[in-house]
Order: structure tokens, then C-alpha cells, then sequence
């Protein structure tokens, strides 16, 4: 009897035990859904305003680049397929804007990783940190000034009777004729890729002090140890542990195809340069928007959904050369 009766008391506790568990088990679960609550709550400000800024006008673009929409035409939005497209593959001032901005992406791209990482190299090698720290706030002063400032700044630099480096040149290098860098139409897209490095290139060197100060410096002692010289040590530690940094890099400077900001304020809203010297795919898209005829927005939106996918493929490009290398 004893033995029947302990049985079913073990039967109990283990019954209200599972049920402890099932109470706990509901609660822990009650909980999570109440943080997740929360967390959502916590993003949804952000996200409306992503949603509001960012995903809304990326939508609405999309739709215009299929659409025949001139702005001065009220209630004019048609769809027409790929028309825009149809007309941009045999626009021959596309073409050239398109040419005028690879050019300036090969200037550009090349100029603005090797300077960061040069100067991002020689900042690393200073040990006190409140020197290295103020380099590092100077390096990334021109990125935090408004590019309109910038750009200005660069104008009033290149100025040909009145600029500061046309009279360094003439005066203490001794050139007698020195560049005209905003009227010679050989110069213009040279001087605006390295006005827009000067711009941006403090922020590459920030991105290659983070991939820098996380090398752990025993592989250079150990390559030091070996009597592997600098060159040595850069070319086969530093650079293939940086190939990450380089990826995002090539990542952000991939958009850097559809620009229009530096033609702009450099030469305003009437004139695109000598020759039209400064007449870049972002600058074209932009006047066929906002300037020319009757504002056709579709045929904008189509250019510049066109520079979009070209900037995604060179992104996807990167991905998959840097995937093979690391397969190897």
C-alpha cells in the first residue's frame, strides 16, 4: 500500500515539475515576444524614415525610368516601356557624358585608394597617440566640410590670373604658362577627380587605419626576424590582410560613375565647361531633368537607373574576384 501510494505521489511531483517547466517554458517565450516588441518599437522611427526617404523615392524612380514623365506637361506620366532606353542607346551626347565619366573613374578610383592608404600607412607609423590622433582629425577634415564649401575653395585654388597654385607655379616652380585647370578642356576632368579625392579621400584613410591597427604586429616581427625588408612586409602582410578595407572601398567608390555634383558647382547650372568638357552622365541626367525642354524626368530616371546597375555589377565584380581569391 505504502509502495502505491509513494508511486503516485512521484506521478504528482513529476506532473506539477513538467508543469513548472510548460509555466516557465510559456513566460520565457511570453518574454521574448515582449522584447521583440520592443526592439521593433526601438526601429521603427528609423525605419519609416528609411522607408519615407530612401525606399519610397527608390520605388519611384524605378517607375518613372519606364515612363514618358515631363514635369511641365501636367498629368503627362505614360508608360513607355523601354523606350527610354531605346532613345538613350542612340543618344550620342549619353555616350559621350558616359565616356567623360569612366574617364573620370579611372582618374578618380586609382587616386583616391592610393592616396588613403599612403597616407593612412604613415599616420599608422606614428607611436604617440596624440599625435596620430590629430593627424587623423586633419586627414578627415575636408570630408566633414560641405562639398559646395569644398569645391568652391578649389575653384578660387585654380583660378587662372588670381589662384594660389597657378601663382606657386609660375612664381616659385617657373613655369611660365600654367594649366588653365577650369577652361582647357584637357584638364577639366583631371581637376575635378582630384578636387573630389581631396574631398573624399579622408574618409578611405580612416577605413585603412581601422584594417591597419587590427594586423597584429607579431607577423611583422616575425617577418622582421626573417629579414624581410618594408617593401617586403607591405607587399605580402599588409596588403592582403587590407583586402577586405579594399572591398568596401571599391564598394562605395563604385557609385562614383553617376557624379554631377563636382560639374555643377564648379561651373554652375548654364555652362557644363569648355566644350562641354564637364558634361558627365550624373550632369546630363540632371539638365535633361531640371533644365532643358520641358524637364523629362522619365528619360533622366532612366539614365541614372542605368548608372545604378552599372555601379551594381562592379560592385558584384568585386565580390567575385575577391571570393576567388580567398578560394585560392
Amino acid at each position: 500500500m505504502r509502495n502505491v501510494l509513494s508511486g503516485k505521489q512521484e506521478a504528482a511531483a513529476g506532473t506539477t515539475v513538467m508543469g513548472q517547466w510548460r509555466q516557465a517554458l510559456r513566460t520565457m517565450r511570453q518574454g521574448n515576444r515582449d522584447h521583440a516588441l520592443m526592439g521593433y518599437l526601438f526601429i521603427l522611427p528609423a525605419l519609416a524614415l528609411y522607408l519615407t526617404f530612401s525606399g519610397y523615392p527608390l520605388i519611384r524612380g524605378l517607375l518613372i525610368a519606364f515612363s514618358d514623365y515631363r514635369y511641365l506637361i501636367p498629368d503627362h506620366q505614360p508608360f513607355n516601356g523601354v523606350a527610354n532606353f531605346v532613345e538613350m542607346a542612340g543618344d550620342p551626347l549619353f555616350w559621350e557624358s558616359f565616356v567623360r565619366s569612366l574617364y573620370y573613374t579611372v582618374i578618380y578610383t586609382p587616386l583616391n585608394i592610393g592616396l588613403g592608404l599612403l597616407i593612412a600607412v604613415l599616420i599608422s607609423k606614428v607611436l604617440r597617440p596624440f599625435e596620430a590622433a590629430v593627424y587623423r582629425v586633419i586627414a578627415y577634415l575636408p570630408v566633414v566640410l560641405p562639398i559646395a564649401v569644398a569645391l568652391l575653395l578649389w575653384r578660387q585654388l585654380l583660378h587662372p590670373q588670381f589662384g594660389y597654385l597657378n601663382y606657386f607655379l609660375s612664381e616659385w616652380v617657373g613655369i611660365e604658362n600654367p594649366p588653365a585647370w577650369l577652361a582647357d578642356p584637357d584638364w577639366v576632368i583631371p581637376t575635378l577627380a582630384v578636387a573630389a579625392v581631396w574631398k573624399q579621400v579622408g574618409q578611405n584613410i580612416l577605413l585603412f587605419l581601422v584594417g591597419l591597427y587590427n594586423i597584429n604586429n607579431e607577423l611583422y616581427e616575425a617577418a622582421a626576424i626573417d629579414s624581410a625588408n618594408g617593401w617586403a612586409q607591405f607587399s605580402q602582410i599588409t596588403l592582403p590582410l587590407l583586402k577586405p578595407t579594399f572591398t568596401v572601398i571599391l564598394v562605395l567608390a563604385a557609385g562614383i560613375i553617376g557624379t554631377a555634383e563636382e560639374s555643377l558647382i564648379m561651373f554652375g547650372r548654364t555652362s557644363a565647361g569648355p566644350e562641354n568638357a564637364a558634361m558627365l552622365v550624373g550632369r546630363y541626367a540632371y539638365d535633361i531633368a531640371f533644365y532643358l525642354g520641358d524637364m523629362r524626368w522619365g528619360y533622366a530616371a532612366a539614365m541614372n537607373l542605368t548608372m545604378g546597375v552599372i555601379s551594381m555589377l562592379m560592385a558584384g565584380v568585386i565580390f567575385k574576384l575577391l571570393r576567388s581569391e580567398r578560394a585560392d
